[in-house]
């Protein structure tokens, strides 16, 4: 079957997308890999979407996913692994079919880098979270660690010393950062940096408690409320080099109509270069992404009458 429109991830970026290309009239359909509403499913309470003073993630995951059927799109269950952009039908190959489209929206998100240590996977969502910017006001008054030493673990602990009694930044060596960088965090006197630490295990009941680390060759231990992972975030584009480009990271250049370095490709949500990475942007570009690639595939009916 040739679709006008193939979107590629079924997150909040996809989903809309889809829902504005439906709605111009255009035969779409959403590729998902594993749960619509994707990342969604795995957080929290959400406190920062417009319209919803409080939900959790796999709620506002459901409603999105409602949306969708509401309009009859389809959602199919697939893992896409290998893309053709070279004709006018663009070709998506996945492990259980292949599937062609006049347009398609890449809104393949990114996975959160994890530190694997003990605790982790257990207090996630109770303490543990990956996201400063979407977690952050949970842990006003209160201790977190930043674990981390990068541009992401830095900007968290700046961000985090606003909102918290006390930030600790536990990196395992140096903060790669530039000197005017590490000169700022020592304005804040609620942060400290503990260099060397190695985290190896997050501790609780109902919540994290504890960080216990190496520091060196001896175990200790902090106090905390929260553990705020800031190791970098990898976007799912390993099979899209050379199709369209991407910066260093692997994150998709755009347009402001969304439109990749190849025609009749978009891009929408957390891959696209220099999207935020939070609900509200991935629903902005989604739904340009879905109205300029409902626009392009008109313009091709147009160019053939």
């Amino acid at each position: 079957m040739l679709y006008d429109v193939l979107i590629i991830g079924g997150g909040p970026a996809g989903i809309t997308s889809a829902i504005y290309a439906k709605r111009a009239g255009r035969n779409v359909a959403i590729i998902e890999k594993y749960v619509p509403g994707g990342q969604l499913n795995v957080i929290g309470e959400i406190e920062n979407y417009t319209g919803f003073k409080k939900i959790v993630g796999s709620a506002l995951a459901y409603e999105m996913y409602e949306h969708a059927k509401n309009l009859n799109i389809p959602f199919i269950m697939d893992m896409a692994v290998e893309y053709d952009f070279s004709g006018e039908e663009k070709i998506v190959k996945g492990r259980k079919g292949e599937y062609s489209a006049k347009a398609v929206v890449l809104a393949l998100g990114c996975h959160t880098r994890e530190l694997g240590i003990d605790g982790e996977q257990e207090f996630k969502g109770r303490g543990v979270s990956y996201c400063a910017l979407c977690d952050g006001n949970f842990f006003k008054g209160k201790s977190v660690a930043v674990v981390g030493s990068g541009d992401s673990a830095y900007s968290d602990a700046i961000y985090l010393a606003s909102l918290c009694e006390k930030v600790y930044v536990l990196t395992k060596q140096k903060l790669k950062l530039h000197n005017y960088a590490e000169n700022e965090l020592d304005k804040y006197s609620n942060i400290s940096v503990l260099k060397g630490a190695i985290s190896t295990k997050i501790s609780g009941e109902e919540s994290v408690q504890t960080l216990t680390y190496l520091k060196d060759e001896k175990e200790e231990q902090i106090e905390v409320d929260g553990v705020f992972v800031a190791i970098g975030r990898r976007p799912d584009t390993e099979n899209l080099k050379g199709l369209v480009d991407v910066d260093e990271k692997g994150y998709i250049f755009s347009d402001a109509k969304m439109q990749t370095s190849k025609e009749g490709v978009f891009v929408c949500g957390d891959v696209r270069e220099g999207n935020i990475q939070q609900i509200a942007t991935a629903v902005g570009d989604g739904a340009i992404a879905g109205t300029e690639a409902s626009k392009y595939v008109l313009r091709q009916i147009y160019s053939k009458k």
